[in-house]
């Protein structure tokens, strides 16, 4: 039985396409329509949305992972005739990637005409693939009609040489290209629109080429990917489709295990664009295209950290009980080192406000050593609220392993997990590493210092304690104040601000902030660790009256292998999170000062 499955995603914003007969271009759209269809071409929306992609996947699989998700396909891939399964990624379907579009499998090329022409629809991805004998397709549809609307062909069993006849016979430009093979004889199923009006551009296509070479062509032709799969069984030539760069943030990759995929996605906060799967050996792996799917501030941060270091990286800005506003792998558990710190000075502050702890109450001292683990020789006391300056203030180890010490390695795991710090723990004295890695993720860190900045988690009188024992106060240990502070000086000549409402907006920002850094080593490699998380206050000129507004913020760099690099990062990075709330706030600052 041939089986096919339908599944319609209408919205109120509809978007173009045509049916069965090649066809001219629709007429020219309105000036809205014709952002709206640039906006919404596949390969250009970068608009960040959610997407979700698999492997491995049956028809009916498919079908409940996209009712689930409410998404649309924007690849599809039969990895596997028979029984089918499917590599596919998709898209929410909602707003500015909101589309009308079906998809079919298991159809004859008759068929599948009939469905487009019944559609009003055109193909956007073609998958020939043969069962006992009998070509049949999957294929991706997307409503003609519209911003959507163009002329189109689609074509099956063609020789390579034929896709050229019909490229240039239709002054056309490929927008799909699958290979498939028929009787032990290779053949192409393409899918091609007029490369003229508003859908011109450079294009090229290539068959059998290395990943070496797709690098030259692309950089040859300053393009980027729209379409690429294995032209061989041993994964190592491919086609691919490229068109003249857009001027996105784009990669592609290829060789790569599922979680690196993964792995790749997470760190460049991007979407899969086209993903295909092939076995090394009898290994799966992957190729795959991805487009950028965080938005401006997510953008140029990731790209300072991503530039500069080879470490897994991670950023996090959010309004203090409001929206996020930059983030990029927040989720992601890193190695903290000294940013762990103001878990354990969170704790001790809750065990002053429940009264079981006084800031005046004795803690021992521990003696150095040469490194920078302490030893477990005491030898004195002093009073917690000493020990929590030096700790925070100064990063001391010593008054960490003492307050550590006073409290309990389960008690201040408790106080996270209590808090809702779920992938946090210290499971060891920052500075002495040990067999299990501290764990924190940007996610977790602003639990703490969001609860802190609004009352939840500290009275007001323990959070004033807290912040006078912490950096920038005591001393601005790791430079993130006197960063902002340039920022601030970087930013103001925009609105023409004099020097003395600058200094006046300097004097109301202010940051609380733990950082850390560790070089660890293992075997004979040194790895470089570097992370600050904390919150800021940063005034905002409303009505005349200076308000202040509270976020939180953080980066990380996790496992790098170049220590110069990974510090000149991040120095460059440490307070770039703060950028866009100063830039916003400097932008009225003058009403409140003239």
């Amino acid at each position: 039985m041939i089986r096919s499955r339908l599944l319609a995603a209408c919205s109120a914003l509809l978007l173009a396409v045509a049916c069965g007969n090649p066809q001219e271009p629709s007429a020219p759209a309105t000036e809205l329509g014709q952002r709206e269809a640039a906006a919404l071409a596949e390969t250009l929306n970068t608009t960040p949305t959610g997407w979700w992609w698999y492997y491995g996947q049956t028809p009916e699989q498919v079908s409940s992972l996209l009712a689930s998700n409410g998404a649309r396909l924007v690849s599809l891939q039969v990895e596997q005739a028979s029984p089918l399964r499917f590599t596919v990624a998709m898209v929410k379907n909602s707003g500015s990637h909101a589309k009308s579009w079906w998809w079919y499998y298991g159809m004859t090329a008759s068929q599948l005409s009939t469905q487009v022409a019944n559609l009003n629809a055109r193909i956007a991805d073609i998958n020939a693939y043969e069962v006992n004998g009998q070509t049949y397709f999957a294929a991706v549809l997307i409503s003609n009609t519209g911003a959507d609307a163009k002329g189109w062909w689609w074509y099956y069993g063609l020789t390579s040489s034929q896709v050229a006849t019909y490229v240039q016979q239709n002054n056309a430009r490929l927008v799909d290209l699958n290979a498939y093979v028929i009787g032990g004889v290779t053949r192409y199923a393409a899918v091609m629109i007029p490369n003229t009006g508003a859908d011109a551009k450079a294009w090229w296509y290539y068959y059998g080429v290395t990943g070496s070479q797709i690098s030259s062509y692309l950089a040859q032709n300053n393009a980027f990917l729209i379409n690429i799969e294995p032209a061989n069984s041993s994964g190592t030539t491919f086609n691919v489709i490229m068109e003249q760069s857009p001027g996105i943030h784009w990669w592609w990759y290829y060789g790569q295990s599922s979680s690196q995929l993964n792995a790749l996605a997470a760190q460049n906060g991007a979407r899969l664009l086209d993903v295909k799967t092939y076995f090394v050996s009898g290994v799966r792996k992957f190729a795959a295209i991805m487009v950028n799917n965080s938005n401006e501030a997510t953008t140029r941060i990731g790209d300072i950290l991503r530039n500069g270091t080879d470490g897994a990286t991670g950023l996090y800005l959010q309004r203090v009980n409001g929206s996020v506003l930059a983030n990029l792998q927040e989720d992601r558990i890193f190695e903290p080192a000294s940013t762990i710190k103001a878990l354990i000075a969170l704790h001790a502050m809750r065990r002053v406000d429940a009264g079981t702890a006084s800031l005046n109450q004795l803690v021992n001292i521990y003696a150095a050593s040469s490194g920078s683990c302490p030893t477990s020789t005491i030898i004195g006391t002093e009073t917690l609220g000493n020990a929590l300056r030096l700790m925070m203030g100064w990063s001391d180890n010593q008054r960490t392993r003492a307050l550590i010490d006073a409290f309990g390695f389960s008690a201040i795991n408790q106080t996270a997990q209590s808090i809702g710090m779920s992938s946090t723990s210290l499971n060891h004295y920052p500075g002495c590493g040990g067999p299990v890695p501290n764990r924190l993720t940007l996610e977790d860190a602003a639990i703490l210092y969001d609860g802190i900045a609004d009352g939840s988690l500290l009275s007001a009188s323990s959070r004033t304690e807290l912040y006078a024992r912490m950096p920038a106060q005591v001393i601005d240990f790791t430079g993130i104040q006197s960063a902002a502070n340039t920022i601030v000086d970087q930013e103001a000549s925009s609105f023409g601000l004099t020097s003395s409402q600058i200094q006046q907006f300097k004097s109301f920002l202010l940051t609380h902030y733990k950082a850390g850094g560790y070089t660890l080593c293992s075997s004979g490699q040194c790895l470089e660790y570097r992370s600050v998380a904390g919150s800021a206050e940063i005034p905002l000129c409303s009505r005349g009256l200076v308000l202040n507004q509270l976020y939180t913020f953080g980066i990380f760099i996790d496992g790098a292998t170049n220590k110069t690099a990974a510090d000149t990062t991040f120095s460059k990075a440490k307070a770039e999170t703060l950028r866009e709330p100063i830039r916003s706030s400097l932008s009225s600052w003058a009403s409140c000062f003239r």
